[in-house]
Formats: C-alpha cells, sequence, structure tokens
C-alpha cells in the first residue's frame, strides 16, 4: 500500500478510536475544527462557522488575507520548484499521523492493560504493532524513491 493510504487509513483509526471514547491527542483539534465529543463518547456539538479554525481563516480581513497570500505563494513554489523534491511537503502530514498514532497505541495499550489480561494486551501489541510497521514500511518505500 502507497504512503497517501496509510495516511488516511491511520487517520481514519485514530479519528474512531477518539469517538469511541479513547484519548488519542485529537480532541484538541477537533475542537479547534468546531467538533465537541464528551468523554462518555457521544457527540456533543458540531458548529464549523463558529469554530476557532473559520474565525482565524475566515472571520476576519487579515485571515483572508493570510489565506489569499498562502494560496498564492504555494501556487508561486509550485510553478518554481519542479525540480525540487516534493517530499518536503509530505513530511509534516507523515510527522502528524505518526505522532497521533503513537499517541492513540500508547493509550489503548494503557487501557486494555488496565483489565489485567495479558492476552488482551498481547492481541493489541500484535495489531498496532504491525499496522506500525506497514507505516514505516509506507515511509522507507516513498523516501527512498521506490
Amino acid at each position: 500500500m502507497k504512503l497517501g493510504g496509510w495516511l488516511v487509513m491511520l487517520t481514519a483509526f485514530v479519528t474512531i478510536l477518539t469517538i469511541i471514547g479513547i484519548p488519542t491527542g485529537l480532541n484538541p483539534i477537533l475542537q479547534k475544527i468546531g467538533i465537541n465529543i464528551s468523554p462518555a463518547s457521544q457527540l456533543i456539538s458540531t458548529n464549523l462557522e463558529n469554530s476557532t479554525f473559520w474565525n482565524k481563516l475566515f472571520s476576519s480581513g487579515t485571515g483572508i488575507l493570510v489565506t489569499l497570500i498562502a494560496a498564492g505563494g504555494a501556487v508561486i513554489v509550485g510553478f518554481f520548484a519542479r525540480g525540487y523534491d516534493t517530499s518536503l511537503v509530505i513530511l509534516p502530514f507523515v510527522v502528524f499521523v505518526a505522532e497521533l498514532y503513537i499517541t492513540a497505541f500508547s493509550s489503548i495499550i494503557k487501557y486494555v492493560s488496565a483489565f489485567g489480561q495479558w492476552w488482551l494486551t498481547s492481541i493489541m501489541v500484535v495489531i498496532f504493532g504491525s499496522l506500525g510497521i506497514g507505516f514505516i514500511m509506507a515511509n522507507v518505500d516513498y523516501f527512498a524513491n521506490r
């Protein structure tokens, strides 16, 4: 599987774990976007137009100006940087998803270890470990240009 597929799959996986109620580190990001989930795994509210993200980008004149400048800058950089390595653009997304995945892995292992069942913890380690190894292999393939 290619790196893009792994990024989407792990992001969806971490989002599902967040919705289930396992602390993965995604709650503050979802709250800035305007999605509030209670600790009891219930959707409290969704309000994109009144979120911090929306207000920073579109409510003030400076937010719209920064958005337009960033979009124009991206077009200009893309026009002049055709010969440069595009992996520098992908790297922040890879690091972000890896950090979310590691936080989710740590949280689920702590949660399952609290049950005191070694076999359940072992199953979770095998599942999360194999997903982590697959993600690492996809990164090696992508950044080694294979």
